[in-house]
């Protein structure tokens, strides 16, 4: 099991700083890999995959935010937190126009930039585990659903039931990243649903209602009538 707390990419063409910089973070417990500009950081994030790219400003390979240009358009969920010595307004407004987490300024405090760090790494692995339970969700759904997947409404039932209690623990999670609290308890499901990543998940739970009225006939069974009854109960509540 990874106990990593997330990989970080660290560009930045002060080999000094970056060498302090990702001892820390090292010691914080997460992995960090160096890059010394843009060029090479741009490469790393198209062979390895990264919870976040912590970057500075003034460098070869960024000219006009090439690096946080090139990352956002190939990674768009991942979180960037530019760290710079030399702030202007017209790199804090495209700043502003990308999806920069954080434009923070040298000397940056470790504990503020620690802070930033957790809350974005976490938010960003909450949002790929909800991704891929929906794309668990859309190959359980093709199985159960297959003329020739000969699948009974146990089995039925049970990839249903999995795959719902599974992503609203995933939106009940997101929401308590997005408030800075990392163990606060799940909101009611009627005020989770309504964020972003909710509405996806909503879309699951709206598809498995709509699978399970098709196949009522093929699958007489009551538990999952009132399956079908109870998913659809919550949407309407939500």
């Amino acid at each position: 099991m990874d106990k990593s707390k997330g990989r970080i990419l660290l560009a930045d063409d002060d080999a000094s700083y970056a060498a302090t910089m990702a001892e820390l973070l090292q010691a914080e417990g997460y992995e960090v890999a160096i890059a010394k500009d843009g060029d090479e950081a741009f490469e790393l994030a198209q062979r390895e995959q990264f919870d976040l790219l912590l970057a500075d400003l003034e460098m070869p390979g960024n000219e006009d935010l090439a690096l946080v240009r090139g990352v956002s358009s190939r990674h768009g969920n991942l979180p960037i937190i530019i760290v710079t010595g030399f702030p202007s307004i017209r790199t804090t407004m495209a700043c502003i126009e990308l999806p920069v987490t954080a434009y923070l300024l040298k000397p940056v405090s470790f504990q503020d930039l620690s802070e930033r760090i957790a809350q974005a790494v976490t938010r960003y692995r909450a949002y790929r585990r909800a991704d891929e339970r929906l794309e668990q969700w859309r190959q359980d759904l093709a199985e159960v659903t297959s003329p020739t997947g000969g699948t009974g409404p146990e089995a039925f039932m049970r990839l249903a039931l999995r795959n719902v209690m599974g992503s609203l623990s995933d939106v009940g999670e997101l929401a308590g990243r997005a408030q800075g609290v990392a163990d606060a308890p799940a909101p009611h499901t009627c005020q989770v649903l309504n964020c972003p990543r909710g509405a996806q998940l909503v879309a699951a739970v709206q598809e498995t209602v709509y699978v399970l009225e098709e196949t009522r006939s093929a699958f007489k069974s009551t538990q999952l009538r009132d399956l079908r009854r109870k998913l659809a109960l919550m949407l309407e509540h939500q």
